[in-house]
């Protein structure tokens, strides 16, 4: 799953989100297994071994449930629906660049990815994220282990900066919203460019919510926002949009 170049500012850090589908052939239940088991705890080894070099922070999302866009399969990956969404942060490109580089990683990670990954499915987004001030009423007695990912993308006639200051006014937007107190955490991710590569989205909210059924409400209410916020004035793809639900395992907090 090594990913392609990526530009950007070096001086800011990085966070990697890789979706995909399990390798044919084998159930959900095998591929969590191996996902977190195996290939996890390679990854938990290769930071002990090379902490200077190894990601940063690594966390695996496993997907229950969500949505996949009406759109041509082999043409947009996300026309199929996701299993995993992994998020490896790193100080900056070069960084994540000389880790896909070790020994350790082409050795040991590289080869076990075939184990348990479609290869052909998998989407590598560099992001930088935003961190939202927790809505009014939020829960943090205990950390949210429930997340909700929503994927929006700019139509192409329209403009980046107009399209950029509609979507940041969603958490000033989202105050008035009942489901609001049930969120603990959101995060605004800017996917990055990559050199001749077109983005699958441009946006990317991410939500820790308290349960599975204020991450379904959420849903619900952030589609209709972007309906008409992004999508009736022309900034986001009709179809463009979806959200997956999934669940958190935070292998290594390390720092962000």
């Amino acid at each position: 799953m090594t990913p392609p170049p990526t530009s950007g500012n070096p001086n800011h850090a990085l966070k990697l989100m890789i979706t995909g589908r399990r390798k044919p052939g084998t159930t959900l239940a095998e591929h969590r297994r191996h996902i977190r088991q195996v290939h996890g705890e390679m990854v938990l080894k290769y930071i002990a071994a090379d902490p200077a070099v190894a990601p940063q922070r690594y966390a695996q999302n496993a997907v229950f449930d969500g949505q996949f866009r009406a759109t041509v399969p082999g043409v947009d990956p996300f026309s199929l629906n996701r299993d995993f969404i992994t998020q490896i942060w790193f100080a900056d490109m070069g960084a994540m660049a000389h880790s896909l580089e070790t020994a350790f990683y082409k050795d040991h990670l590289k080869g076990d990815e075939d184990n348990f990954v479609d290869q052909k499915t998998v989407v590598f987004m560099p992001t930088r994220e935003r961190e939202i001030s927790l809505c009014a009423g939020a829960a943090t007695s205990a950390p949210a282990k429930t997340k909700l990912f929503f994927f929006v993308q700019r139509t192409p006639t329209a403009d980046a900066d107009a399209f950029k200051r509609a979507w940041t006014a969603l958490p000033a937007d989202m105050k008035s919203w009942p489901v609001a107190a049930r969120i603990q955490r959101h995060v605004q991710n800017d996917v990055l460019p990559r050199p001749n590569v077109v983005a699958p989205v441009d946006g990317i909210d991410e939500f820790w919510l308290d349960d599975e059924a204020s991450a379904v409400a959420l849903l619900v209410q952030w589609q209709a926002w972007v309906r008409e916020t992004l999508v009736g004035p022309g900034l986001a793809e009709e179809t463009g949009h979806f959200g997956l639900l999934a669940h958190e395992d935070l292998i290594h907090a390390g720092t962000r």
